[in-house]
């Protein structure tokens, strides 16, 4: 009896150990490029990056890199893409992979940040969101071909509240 309490208890603070640290990450950035940063000052280990529009993209102001990792941990990728809002600064990024591969990328998601926080069935795609600060992580098994996964930064919300929280005009 006294083990299972104990076993119960070992448990319980896992779980809130795990929770918490989710909870006070914040993500500042992907592959050291942080949100916000406009297009044309993108560097990375003291090299200019050259993000190349991709044509075929459906999504508004998609880039890619040339030679860019296709690789996430063990993840095989087949695209990401780099996002930037109408003032050309970074906030989103676009990844596909194969269906092979989605459990290994919730695996990632679920080790850095914890359990995932929403799901959703829409159709035929299985929906999972992260929430990590002002970064929203959604996973999408879609038909059961391939996966898609959305980081999205909210850095511009988070801008203006810490401007507005230290306005010391009046």
């Amino acid at each position: 009896m006294l083990m299972k309490k104990l076993l119960l208890a070992i448990s319980m603070l896992s779980f809130a150990y795990s929770g918490f640290c989710a909870e006070s990450e914040a993500v500042l950035s992907f592959r050291k490029i942080y949100w916000g940063t406009p297009k044309d000052s993108v560097w990375r280990d003291s090299k200019k990056l050259d993000f190349v529009k991709d044509k075929n993209a459906l999504i508004k102001n998609a880039y890619s890199l040339n030679n860019d990792d296709l690789m996430i941990g063990a993840v095989k990728l087949d695209k990401v893409l780099y996002i930037f809002n109408d003032e050309n600064r970074f906030y989103k990024v676009f990844i596909m992979g194969t269906l092979e591969q989605v459990e290994q990328m919730k695996f990632i998601l679920t080790y850095k940040y914890g359990d995932f926080r929403n799901e959703s069935f829409v159709d035929d795609s299985h929906i999972m969101q992260w929430l990590v600060k002002d970064v929203t992580f959604t996973l999408k098994e879609i038909n059961k071909s391939r996966f898609e996964l959305t980081i999205e930064s909210n850095w511009q919300a988070s801008s203006d509240y810490k401007k507005n929280t230290s306005v010391d005009d009046f």
